[in-house]
């Protein structure tokens, strides 16, 4: 397995250096701060994501003055204002209505946050959770290449990252696919991803990639490449890159059960066209943290997977009710697209039927199963 990690600059280029095959390729030197964020220039509003107010000295006075305490109503460790944080994927008006679900003062404080200018200190600190050194790997010769990516500037799911990718590594092997995990939106160009039959987001958390890697990523998927979907790769409770949301996942989180937070459920196999999942039990158990979504999929000829049945667990009032899917499949003009929502705790790597449905996601995704997609 190949791994290009987020190491600081020099020690990077230096291992690189050294070493560019283990490493998998080499990074170019870039001093320029990065300029094509998504949020770069947008004013300042309650819609903005949390992180970028109370961590702009000017607008988090504002956000205080309107609502005292504000921004220690969650841990530190949680709304950190260093990345990872969870105010990368709370927006603020979402942090006030933890406070003041009515919600009172904020359209007044809505209306002169937007009043501030966004200086171009505003706009750098806004692109510096992004990174923009173009990565460029020198795969091996198996006939299948996987990139993981896993970069985190959201909820930083920890353990369960590590063993998500150890789990991708043992099966690669065994499938006789080549793996290369990055955590840097670098890699996102189209060059490089020209070189892997999927790319596998491994529970990857915020906004992580520019509006140029963006593109390069939607081209790939459209022209044929492929994406898998990990757990909290259709975690976030905003995201500012609808293509992403609506075309790719065709879903939007909206939380998952705290009381208890892991329950032991039942689920379902679904028949598909991609034969995902068929040498599965028509039903199992796992336990893990259970997703709920705003509705199911709005996807054009999307197909489930596994769903999940809401009377074997709590999902209180995030009940869906009726047909509550947990992973689906769908192609994207001629890309390949699957997410499942398994994977909050590290043990269900090693569960025997979620590795099984790793499996035949990563060889459906990777173009190698049945009912491809077609222009």
């Amino acid at each position: 397995m190949k791994i290009v990690s987020a190491l600081p600059k020099q020690l990077a280029l230096g291992v690189l250096f050294i070493s560019g095959s283990l490493m998998g390729g080499n990074a170019v030197a870039k001093d320029t701060p990065v300029a094509d964020c998504a949020l770069r220039s947008a004013p300042f509003s309650v819609s903005l994501p949390a992180y970028d107010i109370m961590t702009r000295p000017a607008a988090r006075q504002l956000a205080e003055q309107y609502y005292p305490g504000l921004f220690a109503t969650l841990p530190a460790w949680l709304l950190s204002d260093t990345v990872p944080s969870l105010g990368t994927i709370l927006t603020l008006e979402q942090l006030i209505a933890r406070m003041d679900p009515a919600k009172a003062a904020i359209d007044k404080l809505d209306a002169e946050l937007r009043a501030l200018p966004v200086t171009t200190a505003d706009k750098t600190a806004r692109c510096a959770r992004f990174d923009a050194e173009p990565q460029h790997f020198s795969v091996g010769d198996e006939p299948v290449q996987i990139l993981v990516f896993q970069k985190i500037n959201g909820y930083d799911h920890g353990r369960s990252v590590t063993a998500a990718t150890e789990a991708l590594e043992r099966l690669s092997k065994d499938m006789g696919y080549g793996v290369t995990v990055t955590a840097n939106g670098g890699a996102f160009v189209a060059s490089n991803l020209a070189q892997f039959d999927v790319v596998v987001w491994n529970n990857v958390s915020g906004d992580t990639l520019t509006l140029s890697q963006r593109q390069a990523f939607e081209d790939y998927i459209h022209n044929g490449g492929g994406f898998l979907g990990v757990h909290a790769s259709g975690g976030d409770s905003v995201y500012y890159w609808d293509w992403y949301r609506d075309n790719l996942l065709g879903a939007q989180f909206i939380g998952h059960p705290m009381d208890p937070q892991f329950q032991t459920a039942t689920l379902s196999t679904h028949s598909n066209k991609g034969k995902i999942g068929t040498s599965l039990p028509a039903t199992w158990s796992l336990n893990d943290e259970w997703y709920s979504f705003a509705e199911e999929p709005q996807l054009k000829d999307v197909d489930y997977v596994i769903t999940i049945d809401e009377s074997s667990y709590q999902p209180g009032n995030l009940a869906m009710g009726g047909v509550h899917p947990i992973a689906w499949q769908h192609c994207v003009k001629q890309g390949r697209a699957m997410y499942t929502a398994i994977g909050h705790r590290e043990e269900v790597y090693d569960n025997k039927e979620n590795i099984q449905l790793l499996k035949d996601a990563l060889q459906w995704t990777a173009g190698q199963g049945h009912a491809q997609c077609k222009k």
